[in-house]
C-alpha cells in the first residue's frame, strides 16, 4: 500500500448529459459504474509530499439527483479509500463547500480556508517589510473573518472594510476599534479612491466584484477561479491532471502542511496543532514558514 500524505475529492466540471444520466436511470447506474475511484496519485515535489485524487465522475447537477441511499454509498465508498490509505481526513474542492459537507457529514474535510487567510497574511507582512503600506482595504469575507481583521490590525496598519452593504461590518470594526483600540472603520466600495500605498484583499466569490482593479492600489484576488499566486504549485497541480486554481491549490494545500506537521496523527504535534478555528490559519502560516512554501508565493508580493 502506498504512504500517502492526504486525499483530494472532486467532481467532474461538468455534469454528464444524456439519456442514461436521468435520475431514474442513474439512480441504479451510479452503484456500478460512477463510483469514487483514485483517479491519479498528486506529487508536491515542493513539498516532498504525495497524495491521491479521489474522483466522483459526475457533475454536482448529477450528484443532486441521486437519492439519498445512493449518496450514502458514495460517502461509504469514499471513507473506505480514506481507510485504504490510513488518512483521517481529505481536502475537496472549494466550488462545491456545501454539498459536500452534506455527502461527508462526519469527516474532516479541508476547503482551504484557514490556507488563504495564512497567504494574505504573509502578502501583507511581505509588502509591509518592502514597501510599507499606508491602508489594508479588504473586500469579501472569508470563514471566521472576525479573527483575520483582529489579527490584520494588530500589525498596526490601518484596515478599510469595504462592502455595498458596509453596516454588516459596523459591529465588528466598533468593537475593534472601542474595545481593542485597533484602526479598523467600514466603507462603502469605492475603487475609484483607492491609493497608491494601500493594498487591496479581495475575498469576494462574486466574479463581477473581482473584476474591479485599480491603477494605483496593489490590489491582490483570492476568488477560486484566481490563477498566477504560483506558478510552481500552479504547476505541480497541472502537470497532476488538476485545474490549477484556487479552489483546487488552497484545499491541496492546507492538506499537505498539516499532515506533514502531524497534525492528523497521534503524535505530540498534535497538541500544539489543536488552534481554536478562528486563529487556525496563524498555524498554517507558521507551517508555511518552516517549509518554506511561501517562498514559492512571494514573487508574487514582489
Amino acid at each position: 500500500m502506498l504512504d500517502l500524505d492526504f486525499a483530494f475529492f472532486n467532481l467532474r466540471k461538468q455534469d454528464r448529459r444524456g439519456l442514461i444520466y436521468r435520475k431514474s436511470i442513474l439512480d441504479r447506474l451510479a452503484p456500478l459504474f460512477f463510483s469514487p475511484r483514485v483517479e491519479k496519485l498528486i506529487h508536491l515535489d515542493g513539498l516532498n509530499s504525495q497524495g491521491c485524487n479521489i474522483l466522483l465522475p459526475l457533475g454536482p447537477g448529477n450528484l443532486r439527483l441521486l437519492d439519498a441511499e445512493k449518496q450514502e454509498n458514495i460517502s461509504q465508498r469514499s471513507t473506505e479509500i480514506l481507510e485504504d490509505y490510513q488518512l483521517p481526513a481529505m481536502a475537496v474542492d472549494r466550488l462545491h463547500k456545501e454539498q459536500l459537507r452534506l455527502l461527508f457529514p462526519s469527516l474532516p474535510l479541508v476547503f482551504g480556508d484557514n490556507f488563504i487567510k495564512a497567504l494574505a497574511s504573509v502578502f501583507i507582512r511581505e509588502i509591509h517589510s518592502r514597501r510599507g503600506i499606508k491602508k489594508v482595504i479588504i473586500t469579501g469575507e472569508t470563514e471566521y473573518f472576525p479573527e483575520f481583521v483582529a489579527e490584520t490590525a494588530a500589525l498596526g496598519i490601518p484596515v478599510s472594510l469595504q462592502s455595498t452593504h458596509p453596516s454588516r461590518y459596523e459591529i465588528l470594526a466598533y468593537h475593534l476599534l472601542y474595545e481593542k483600540g485597533q484602526a479598523v472603520s467600514t466603507s462603502y466600495l469605492k475603487p475609484e479612491k483607492w491609493e497608491r500605498g494601500e493594498l487591496v484583499l479581495m475575498f469576494d466569490p462574486d466574479m463581477r466584484q473581482m473584476a474591479i482593479s485599480s491603477p494605483r492600489a496593489f490590489c491582490i484576488k483570492f476568488n477560486d477561479q484566481v490563477k498566477g499566486l504560483s506558478r510552481e504549485m500552479e504547476n505541480h497541480l497541472a502537470g497532476n491532471g488538476i485545474d490549477p486554481v484556487l479552489h483546487n491549490l488552497a484545499p491541496i494545500l492546507e492538506i499537505s502542511l498539516l499532515a506533514k506537521a502531524g497534525f492528523f496523527g497521534s503524535n505530540a504535534e498534535q497538541d500544539n496543532a489543536r488552534e481554536e478555528e478562528g486563529r487556525k490559519f496563524l498555524l498554517l502560516q507558521e507551517l508555511g514558514n518552516q517549509t518554506g512554501l511561501w517562498e514559492l508565493f512571494l514573487d508574487k508580493a514582489i
